[in-house]
């Protein structure tokens, strides 16, 4: 009997399991197989669940079919919830049109153009036409991803994403963050033209300069929204106003770009450009682009400064004030109103300066332009002569203060009181912290003071600046800043319970606010308040692990640790943050040894069960640097304290050091039984982060036992769970581990790409292997020399340094006819 599918309006659902092949290699055909039906019985579910047909199933992937968009989108939220828990991820698309209805099938333009935008997702992705986006109202959590370009289509599509989960750049043929501006752009075509020549003619690290307000930021994306098509692998924008310090300058780049491995690796020989915006708040971080440029062969740098860069390769374009044609269209597009002697007069007094009349023009539904100009002349007469700034400057701060003075009262105290957030903030945030009240929120949207980007809200930086000077003028300043810091410090510590096991949702979060996090710091340092201090650095310091900021994370937690020696609570999670800090970046093992028997000692005088169980297996992991009779007998204390709290997590991790201090001290079986266990449970429990670490450890067991395939598998098993966590500090550490594998198997140039790869990871993430990675390392060098003369040691080394991660995972594979005969390391 013969399906009737729907017709008419109809939401496709496309679903397809990323990297099959690569699974199909770890897992085994049988292992793979079973995931793959639990795979299929899951969307099978979730479709029929919700109104969903099954039209064609092909190899691993489906097409379905719903009559109401909202169906087909519970249905594929509710399949990626219940997909997560597996091995297999796939990624989704939907598209809603009227396909022709053929031969039990669906055929037409529309099926190819959702087919298209299902490949570009990532997987656990759900991604979704506009088409299918309007029909959604508000019931899903939507983030908008912007216009690309797919293949075979010539006008590009809008695509959203389902949930604000963080994704790399969608593979589409326009992979680009540029930010899609809310208005039109007007004038600065020559600008434009010009820029883009510089770029194509073989300069590849251009900055714009200019004073703030006049443009540099709205011309650098518009040119670089031209050159799109010319970059195969992205075009990308990478706001660095919120910045301080210039060491997070690569770091920002990084996590832009979703690099998981060195930015400079990453990027490799891809054809790539790079919109640096704001570079002035981190000026001293401008030789690092020079370097990653010589990295990088097809990448170009487009950089927005107040300032030039002062490095070499660098070609100036000074951006200057509109001609006045342009200014007067701007205002007039912009006001919607006639050209005449006033708005040509509005603008002349105004220097032209494009945010100076894009301000003023915001004032036009209730004032003439006339009426700005007698207002704006009477503004700038007052202060001539008053400041020490150039002209335009002054001009431009004259119109942000006009600006301010038409506000009411309401909108001037939360104007300035935004100026404290870094890097913009959530609704919740500002009503928190700001006591921001919508309206008033809204209506400095609507005067441009304020701008909105999906789910956040911030400010230019030039009017940043601004607001927070009115609001140091305020009075209220330190009550504000005081908001700001205890809103951030309990964010921290409502996240910090949440980032053990898999907590990807909890950093992303972390990870949007990282800028608000820095500045919460900096200001309760500069007031003295040391256990605030103690207490935030000690709810961040997992994040500052796991997400690759482990040396930002040991300057502040020792700043803080030594400006306040009192015995709290807070002081000792600080110090286990220290001690964890201290071992991820190779450090003083001593000095963590002593912060670890402090925080014990601490939290015994506490009464903190928790905390004393955690103390000690701190210490059972630095003595198994050196000690390991000891340390077998501190880590079997600290498994029975934390079995006996509940805590399944800190108990396999325990277990997990405990099992090695049995192997180092010789009982092989022992330890092996552990990881085993381990990885039942890790994986009953769907703690990812212990499943890979079980997964990491066995693979040594069956190096050592010869099995070299099997070791290599569960590597790449333990590596991809890692990736997905974002680890850098454990990805440099796994890569290590893939080189002493192919080692031992007499792969030695293979070992010697690897660990000069290993090497690179640790030192753009500013650490270094700890000391039983180190041991391994020197182990592998070993295996490695015995293979390899000097000159063909060197030319490996110098090609690992130069992979990009993808290619250094392709070298990690194992075939039975690499080495019939392999040697364990003692």
């Amino acid at each position: 009997m013969r399906r009737k599918l729907p017709s008419g309006t109809v939401t496709l659902l496309f679903t397809d399991v990323e990297s099959s092949t690569k699974l199909l290699h770890e897992l085994g055909a049988n292992a793979y197989a079973r995931a793959l039906t639990a795979h299929r019985r899951i969307l099978r579910e979730a479709a029929s669940g919700h109104g969903g047909l099954e039209v064609n199933t092909q190899g691993d992937s489906f097409l379905m079919a719903f009559a109401r968009a909202t169906d087909a989108v519970a249905a594929a939220a509710e399949a990626q919830e219940a997909l997560a828990a597996g091995r297999i991820r796939v990624r989704m698309g939907l598209h809603t049109g009227t396909p022709l209805v053929r031969d039990d099938d669906y055929v037409g333009i529309e099926v190819h153009r959702g087919a298209r935008i299902a490949a570009a997702a990532h997987g656990g992705q759900v991604i979704l036409s506009r088409e299918t986006r309007k029909l959604l109202g508000e019931r899903f959590p939507i983030r908008d991803l912007g216009e690309h370009r797919i293949k075979d289509f010539a006008e590009p599509v809008w695509i959203f994403q389902l949930g604000d989960q963080v994704f790399p750049p969608l593979k589409t043929i326009s992979n680009t963050n540029l930010p899609r501006p809310a208005s039109s752009f007007v004038g600065r075509s020559r600008e434009v033209g010009e820029v883009i020549a510089l770029l194509q003619g073989g300069a590849r690290l251009v900055t714009l300069m200019g004073p703030g307000g006049i443009g540099k930021t709205r011309v650098a994306i518009e040119a670089a929204s031209e050159l799109v098509p010319q970059h195969r692998n992205g075009v990308f924008w990478v706001p660095l106003a919120p910045l301080r310090d210039p060491a997070l300058v690569v770091e920002t780049i990084g996590q832009t770009l979703g690099a998981k491995d060195s930015v400079a690796s990453y990027i490799g020989d891809r054809e790539m450009l790079l919109l640096l915006d704001n570079f002035e708040q981190v000026i001293e971080a401008a030789p690092d682009l020079p370097t990653l440029l010589e990295s990088c062969p097809n990448l170009g740098v487009l950089v927005t400064s107040r300032e030039r860069l002062r490095v070499r390769g660098e070609v100036e374009y000074g951006v200057l004030p509109l001609a006045e044609p342009e200014a007067i269209d701007l205002f007039c597009k912009r006001a919607r109103v006639e050209p005449n002697a006033s708005v040509a007069a509005l603008c002349r007094v105004l220097d032209n300066l494009p945010l100076a009349l894009e301000l003023a023009a915001a004032r036009a539904p209730v004032l003439s332009p006339r009426q700005i100009l007698e207002r704006v002349s009477q503004r700038l007469d007052l202060l001539k002569g008053g400041r020490d700034a150039e002209a335009r400057q002054r001009t431009l701060r004259a119109t942000i203060e006009w600006s301010h003075d038409l506000l009411s009262a309401q909108e001037q105290r939360l104007f300035a009181a935004l100026s404290v957030f870094a890097g913009g903030c959530t609704i919740e945030a500002a009503e928190a912290v700001a006591n921001a009240d919508l309206d008033a929120l809204q209506g400095l949207v609507d005067k441009s003071l304020v701008r909105r980007r999906e789910e956040r809200f911030w400010m230019l930086e030039t009017i940043r600046e601004f607001a927070g000077e009115r609001l140091e003028q305020s009075g209220e300043a330190d009550g504000v800043r005081r908001r700001h810091a205890h809103h951030f410090l309990a964010f921290a510590e409502e996240a910090e319970p949440h980032l053990r096991g898999s907590p990807k949702e909890w950093l992303n979060r972390l990870q949007s606010d990282h800028d608000n996090f820095r500045a919460a710091l900096d200001w309760l340092e500069a007031k003295g308040e040391s256990q605030l201090v103690l207490r935030l650095t000690g709810a961040l310091f997992r994040f500052w692990v796991m997400r690759g900021y482990p040396a930002e994370g040991q300057r502040r937690l020792e700043t803080a640790l030594r400006a306040d020696e009192s015995p709290t609570a807070a002081r000792a999670n600080a110090l286990d943050g220290a001690v964890v800090v201290a071992l991820d970046l190779g450090g003083d093992l001593i000095l963590a040894r002593r912060r670890a028997e402090e925080a014990l000692t601490l939290h015994q005088a506490l009464g903190e069960a928790w905390g004393i169980a955690h103390s000690g297996f701190l210490l059972g992991i630095v003595a198994n640097e050196a000690d390991f009779a000891k340390a077998r007998s501190t880590l079997e204390e600290a498994v029975r304290r934390f079995r006996d709290l509940g805590d399944q997590h800190y108990t396999s991790l325990a277990t997990m050091h405990l099992a090695w201090s049995y192997e180092e001290l010789g009982d092989l079986e022992r330890g092996r039984a552990l990881h085993e266990e381990n990885l039942r449970i890790s994986r009953d429990s769907g703690n990812k982060r212990t499943e890979a670490m079980s997964l990491e450890a066995l693979s040594w067991h069956a190096r050592k036992a010869g099995r070299m395939e099997e070791s290599l598998s569960q590597l790449h098993q333990a590596f991809q769970i890692i990736r997905d966590l974002a680890d850098r500090v454990w990805i440099a550490n796994i890569v290590s581990r893939f080189a002493a594998t192919l080692a031992v198997g007499h792969r030695p140039e293979a070992a010697a790409q690897l660990l000069a790869k290993s090497t690179a990871l640790y030192e753009e993430i500013g650490s270094s292997p700890p000391p039983y990675v180190h041991r391994r390392n020197e182990q592998t060098l070993t295996q490695i020399h015995a293979g390899l003369d000097a000159e063909a040691f060197a030319e490996a080394w110098a090609r690992g340094r130069a992979l990009t991660l993808e290619a250094a995972l392709d070298i990690a594979a194992w075939s039975e006819s690499d080495h019939a005969g392999h040697e364990a390391l003692d």
